[in-house]
């Protein structure tokens, strides 16, 4: 689950998620989970 404050990144096209609100289940772009790029 991810954080408020937290920033995602996709290893395929490069886009990135700041995280406003936090909710449950994963960040996925490209058919593939994205990483952990900063913490809150």
């Amino acid at each position: 689950m991810a954080k408020v404050g937290e920033v995602y990144r996709c290893e395929v096209c490069g886009n990135v998620v700041l995280v406003q609100e936090a909710g449950a289940g994963m960040l996925v772009c490209c058919g593939k989970p994205m990483v952990l790029a900063k913490k809150a």
